[in-house]
């Protein structure tokens, strides 16, 4: 396995534009110094997703996520550190010169890659034996000329075939080398009970390789050629590492650009529809093959458009599966149609027999959510009926009412109370009804959902959490913040020392790294909390190391609290409003020194006075317990903490607003 060394590393970062990056998938527009879109992980209508270009940062404060160029490609791709470098290193022309590594570190490569480079051999292989093999190009590439496809779509798509052959892909396999493990992971094999060899999962079947976003083969489907009732028609890999069926797309790598170009997601249910469709020109169509549509992929659609235009089968399952699946896009706050073809056409039929300006054509007589679903509930019904007008304005209003904006929805209590001739308040009145119910189902479900993070969160998630309610956690975090932000600064011994004499001539004084300065002063004290430590423990050792922070290492850290807490502290204010309250007399802002002993000293004054209180207690305990000599001792500790914190205090000149301070602290 390679390793990208540290100066092309370097480059990748000093060469990426954030704004660039993000904007490849969140349309992002400027307000002041930064820039802000809609949140690609969760559901909005006002913007709360900032990127900041000066600091090559972005944060999300709809889902807390937050880190630099290479974290969000990771985030949006779910690619590892280094497959993101390498695809930003391609976005910008940078040439890796990748350093191979050592035999150990070779044997130490990561499941997840090794995965990938499996799928990729199977999909290859696969390919050969539908283009190469005489038994391939007889069966399976005769099945997909039958069907029209041409051998540019084949490689577009690296569709294959799988030989009737029961060990044909695991003999080849076991030659390779790859472990017998991964192979049955990925679904690829199985073991014979009776012989105890692994045999072929796929057999007889033209592959559909499904690949992510980012083009790695995730799975595969597999159509049997025939017609045998034997066995299923299709077959998809098993659930992996890898390889999660309600989080992809088939067709998404393909279709993409020009979904991102038509500001428009055609989503099919077959591999074939979209095959053939985008052999037809129509490339921004995907399919969720054959499963029901989840909020997952519509996040994934997400990413590159608002609009999807639904095309599926006009019998009863393609209709149900229509109407489940609109509901589910209008609550992600997606703007969908749906078209059902005719005749019992699927695109796939359609395009093949009335060609690409037909289906051009049928796509204007798409229906929007609250049509479509209004035909079809209607359908063969006495609308006039009031029992059948009240089942229908209900249906109709738990669709309506799933719509996030308030004016969107409104628009659309209009359009229907028009269609079914009803006011507009009684319409309003189903609608308001309809939310209360939706709400308290959300909220049920909210309240499940905290329940089970709870159990499953890690333990120093619940501890940062936790942590957050106790008295040292403000001063831990602002210390912190000024180490992340001011790290390659420097301060001055002592922040009362004049900048200029008399005559307005600056003083030169010595000054020290801000980080040499916080190590001196804070490397024998523990942070309570375990993930601040964490981090504060990282940075002191990779300064004392390497005389240097790398800030973009903490940005793209493989343990995803302390990747969004750094980016929360890079984000946070400069200088705290209480400071400004009741330090009116100081600027903080332009005073690094100030800053930088404020958050130390007022740290250490927290950390004393909780250290009286708990000497106080224990020197009651002793009273009681009637222990004179521990009563003195502790007697002794307790007047040099006082000692102690009045020094501390004269250092933030707060003697006389200790009380104050704390109360509002």
């Amino acid at each position: 396995m390679a390793r990208i060394p540290e100066h092309i590393v370097d480059q990748i970062y000093n060469s990426v534009d954030i704004v660039e990056v993000v904007g490849d998938y969140v349309p992002l527009k400027k307000k002041g110094a930064n820039f802000w879109g809609l949140s690609p992980w969760s559901n909005e209508k006002t913007p709360s997703f900032s990127v900041h270009p000066g600091k090559g940062i972005y944060k999300d404060f709809s889902s807390g996520k937050g880190g630099n160029s290479v974290n969000f490609v990771m985030e949006m791709e779910g690619l590892t550190y280094v497959e993101a470098l390498r695809h930003l290193a391609k976005k910008y022309s940078i040439e890796l010169q990748e350093e191979e590594d050592s035999p150990e570190q070779r044997e130490q490569k990561n499941k997840r890659q090794s995965l990938f480079i499996v799928n990729e051999f199977a999909a290859d292989f696969f390919h050969k034996k539908l283009l190469e093999d005489e038994r391939g190009k007889k069966i399976g590439l005769s099945y997909f000329k039958e069907r029209g496809i041409l051998e540019a779509t084949i490689e577009t798509f690296q569709l294959g075939y799988a030989l009737d052959e029961w060990e044909d892909f695991a003999q080849a396999a076991i030659k390779k080398q790859y472990k017998e493990a991964y192979l049955t992971e990925l679904s690829l094999v199985s073991k014979s009970e009776k012989t105890g060899k692994l045999i072929d999962r796929f057999r007889g079947r033209v592959m559909f390789p499904i690949a992510n976003p980012s083009g790695k083969v995730v799975g595969f489907g597999g159509r049997i050629l025939g017609n045998r009732k034997d066995i299923a028609k299709y077959i998809n890999s098993s659930e992996s590492e890898i390889y999660h069926k309600s989080q992809v797309l088939y067709g998404l790598y393909q279709a993409k650009k020009s979904i991102r170009d038509e500001d428009l997601c055609i989503l099919t249910e077959g591999y074939m529809d979209t095959i053939v469709l985008h052999q037809n020109g129509v490339k921004n169509v995907v399919a969720s093959s054959g499963t029901a549509l989840t909020k997952e992929q519509i996040r994934l659609i997400r990413r590159f458009s608002r609009n999807v235009l639904m095309i599926y089968d006009g019998d009863k399952a393609g209709i149900k599966a229509a109407l489940r699946g609109i509901d589910i896009l209008i609550r992600e706050g997606m703007e969908a149609k749906v078209l059902i073809l005719p005749d019992g056409h699927d695109p796939d039929s359609y395009v093949r027999e009335k060609g690409a300006s037909a289906f051009a054509e049928i796509q204007k007589t798409a229906l929007n959510f609250v049509d479509f679903k209004l035909q079809v509930l209607s359908e063969g019904k006495d609308v006039h009926d009031p029992r059948i007008q009240s089942e229908l304005i209900k249906a109709l209003a738990e669709s309506v009412a799933n719509i996030p904006d308030r004016v969107d929805r409104e628009m659309y209590v209009r359009h229907v109370a028009q269609k079914v001739d009803i006011t507009e308040s009684l319409m309003a009145h189903a609608v308001l009804e309809a939310r209360g119910e939706q709400q308290k189902l959300v909220r049920r479900e909210q309240k499940r959902e905290e329940a089970r993070q709870a159990v499953a969160a890690p333990a120093e998630v619940k501890e940062l959490k936790s942590f957050e309610q106790l008295e040292l956690a403000n001063q831990e975090k602002e210390l912190l913040r000024v180490m992340i932000c001011h790290f390659d600064k420097t301060v001055l011994e002592d922040p009362n020392l004049p900048l200029e004499d008399k005559e307005g001539n600056p003083i030169q004084h010595e000054e020290f790294p801000v980080m040499e300065y916080m190590i001196d002063e804070l490397e024998n004290l523990v942070f309570e909390n375990q993930t601040y430590e964490q981090l504060k423990n990282e940075m002191f050792k990779e300064y004392l190391d390497k005389q240097k922070i790398d800030l973009n290492k903490y940005l793209s850290h493989q343990d995803s609290v302390i990747r969004n807490l750094v980016s929360d502290l890079l984000t946070a204010p400069e200088t705290s409003p209480l400071w400004k309250k009741i330090r009116p007399d100081i600027d903080y802002d332009s005073n690094l020194t100030l800053v930088t002993d404020g958050a130390i000293f007022h740290y250490k004054s927290r950390k004393v006075d909780k250290m009286l209180r708990e000497c106080r207690s224990k020197i009651k305990e002793a009273e009681q317990a009637s222990k004179d000599e521990e009563v003195e001792r502790l007697c002794e500790i307790y007047l040099e903490l006082q000692e102690m914190d009045k020094e501390i205090n004269k250092k933030l000149g707060l003697e006389g607003a200790r009380k104050g301070l704390d109360a509002q602290l």
